[in-house]
């Protein structure tokens, strides 16, 4: 027994000069949860592979490059309570259960800022979270599930996300309030998807490449603004926009081109179409029983088909720039006095027989459509259509009369001066 105690002296002095060893093997959730309130964890670069739950106001925040990676059967990192930071981290989800989440947040008051999120399932789900901020994220998934879900979420605000092979890239239902701004989503089905949720704030995001750029349904008192929908075309059934039931929203400078069907509209009512770029998509703009909006000021530009509509009426349409047209300013005003008329002839035949789109815009079909007008009440008719392009009349710059009148001068002096030198030579 004596030699076995002469022994301990040694094992104390190796504790003392080694007291970190026993910790080498820490895990970022030891170290989360010893962190207090408020604090920060930062985490130097490397893999580590556990799931993390954040449960305390407290920063996580990678310092290089930094990827917290799972494949169990729950979220790679989820987040409770209220004012979470999670910051400059790669979140790697490999698991397969469906609709899992890479992150799964709720509480409020949190920020997900500059996180990677790969993920086979969910990207970042929001269920009863407020008051959150998501910025400068990118969700690249495998079409499994949504990039960012809210599910009775509100006032919170997504900007600077880049999402990408996703189902949808961000989709929102019953979550009123929340901001979406200058995010880029490609390769999804709906790019936006809105469901049943008010007041919500669409700006300055690019859709592209998507079966539908954006589809908004159930909602009230939404603003739709400065967004770019563009080249969702994939499906025969594909849109840039896609308003369903919608009451009292504003769809605003928006650029929506080279779509299949630029903006379709359906059920919606009390809505306002201002200021918009529809340009270079199959049909511009499609309805089917919608009344009481307002579309003015809007462009109308190298559309096969303008608009169709059907069960539509008391719509105020004037003002609209339509390439189509035929115009006619006889009051210097810069307003046709030639109304233009969208029939939804075509619309109406095809809805019943569609093999009938084979012969869109065949000379038979046109003169069909002059012969058998539709009643004046189930037309679009522009009554004041635009001679020029609101646009053109903005960006155009202004000169001085007296350049003009300089100029004027210039090419008449060199007219007649090389009249008059061909006269000589002959």
């Amino acid at each position: 027994m004596r030699r076995y105690a002469d022994h301990w002296p040694l094992v104390l002095l190796l504790f003392l000069v080694f007291p970190l060893s026993a910790r080498a093997e820490e895990t970022v959730q030891a170290r989360i949860d010893e962190a207090p309130e408020y604090g920060v964890v930062r985490l130097s670069s490397g893999v580590y592979d556990e799931e993390v739950i954040l449960s305390k106001p407290l920063t996580l925040e990678g310092i290089g490059e930094v990827t917290i990676r799972s494949c169990r059967k729950s979220p790679v990192v989820a987040i409770y309570g209220q004012h979470v930071v999670l910051k400059n981290i790669r979140v790697v989800q490999c698991g397969d259960v469906p609709d899992m989440p890479a992150i799964y947040v709720t509480g409020h008051d949190h920020t997900i800022d500059g996180v990677r999120v790969l993920t086979n399932q969910q990207g970042i789900k929001l269920d009863h979270a407020h008051h959150t901020t998501i910025v400068h994220c990118t969700v690249q998934g495998k079409k499994s599930g949504n990039g960012i879900d809210l599910w009775k979420s509100t006032q919170n605000v997504i900007r600077y996300a880049e999402i990408d092979q996703i189902k949808d890239g961000i989709y929102m239902e019953n979550s009123h309030n929340n901001v979406l701004g200058d995010n880029h989503i490609y390769n999804a089905r709906y790019g936006i998807h809105v469901m049943f949720s008010n007041g919500i704030a669409l700006r300055n995001n690019i859709s592209e490449k998507n079966i539908a750029g954006a589809m908004v349904m159930g909602t009230e008192q939404t603003i739709i603004e400065q967004n770019s929908f563009v080249q969702n075309e994939r499906n025969v059934h594909s849109q840039g926009l896609l308003l369903y039931d919608a009451a009292e929203t504003i769809i605003r400078k928006n650029r929506i081109a080279a779509n299949r069907v630029g903006i379709y509209v359906e059920q919606a009512r009390h809505n306002e179409f201002i200021e918009n770029d529809v340009s270079h998509n199959f049909i511009g703009m499609q309805w089917n029983e919608s009344s009481n909006n307002r579309v003015s000021d809007n462009s109308f530009i190298g559309n096969v088909y303008d608009a169709q509509a059907i069960r539509s009426r008391d719509n105020t349409i004037a003002r609209n720039y339509w390439d189509a047209a035929a115009k006619l300013d006889v009051t210097g005003t810069g307003v046709s006095a030639l109304p233009y008329r969208v029939d939804p002839f075509f619309l109406a035949l095809t809805i019943d027989v569609p093999e009938y789109q084979l012969f869109f815009q065949s000379p038979g079909m046109i003169v069909l459509q002059k012969l058998l007008r539709s009643s004046d009440e189930q037309v679009l008719t522009d009554d004041a259509p635009l001679i020029e392009q609101p646009t053109a009349r903005k960006d155009r710059p202004s000169r001085p009369a007296s350049l003009l009148y300089v100029m004027s001068a210039v090419m008449i002096t060199g007219s007649f001066s090389g009249f008059i030198i061909g006269r000589k030579r002959s």
